[in-house]
């Protein structure tokens, strides 16, 4: 039930990190909060932002390999 907290000790007892507990306020908001087809939607939703991030990130590195590595090796490519 707790997610946030401001002393060490209680943060350990609570979530397992004298650090805080950020890592899973989300989480549990939404456990605590939707019903359980909001909670797949929500599943979805993060996913789904996650894959946009990671093609952006791929398509990145393979315009930083073609410009700069391919090009070196064959140059009148």
């Amino acid at each position: 039930e707790v997610v946030g907290c401001a002393d060490p000790q209680g943060c350990s007892r609570a979530c397992g990190s004298p650090v805080g507990c950020s890592n899973v306020a989300y989480p549990r908001l939404v456990l605590s909060l939707l019903p359980h087809g909001l909670r797949g939607l929500m599943l979805a939703v993060v996913l789904a932002a996650l894959m946009s991030s990671l093609a952006s990130i791929f398509a990145s590195s393979a315009a930083l390999f073609t410009l700069d590595v391919y090009r070196k090796l064959r140059p009148r490519a």
